[in-house]
């Protein structure tokens, strides 16, 4: 997930802006950078929120290009996983000896990599300062644009695992 998030960077609200030289120059078409815009905007929305605990609103343009990365990489990696079982024979669906499939597996060491335990002062610090979103708001919200998310568990769509207009860039 880590390898396909900075892979996606180069597609990103700053990735673009720089050529295969890495010289500042934007190289989108006029028209891919206004599609871009359209799809990015879910993200921007989605991420963009009041946090009552903490008695601030995030902002889903300053962590724009992180969550951008973040979806693209989770999306990234699972082909890579699909690509891996399909050679080996393995169906992603099929329930191992744990009584989880590989795509259960998938998406819970996702989240179990990003757990985190912040004081409130250090949140709304990360909040209004830095360009990665929260850890979970890095896996809730990544998973719940995954339609292979919602199918793995089972999750109704239109609940907060399972959004009814799921974003997605790339």
């Amino acid at each position: 997930m880590v390898i396909g998030h900075e892979i996606i960077h180069g597609f990103d609200d700053s990735g673009r802006q720089f050529d295969p030289r890495g010289n500042l120059r934007d190289w989108w078409t006029p028209a891919d950078a206004k599609a871009y815009e359209q799809r990015s905007q879910c993200i921007v929305d989605q991420y963009t929120h009041d946090v009552p605990d903490l008695g601030v609103k995030t902002n889903g343009k300053l962590t724009q290009g992180e969550d951008i990365a973040d979806n693209g990489g989770i999306r990234i990696a699972l082909a890579g996983l699909d690509r891996v079982l399909a050679k080996k024979g393995v169906n992603p669906t099929t329930k191992g000896p744990d009584g989880l499939t590989a795509r259960q597996r998938f998406f819970a060491g996702n989240a179990f990599a990003r757990c985190q335990n912040l004081r409130p002062e250090f949140a709304r610090v990360i909040i209004r300062t830095n360009p990665h979103s929260l850890q979970e708001y890095r896996v809730n919200y990544v998973l719940a644009n995954q339609p292979e998310f919602r199918e793995a568990f089972s999750c109704t769509v239109g609940k907060p695992m399972a959004r009814q207009n799921a974003c997605r860039v790339w």
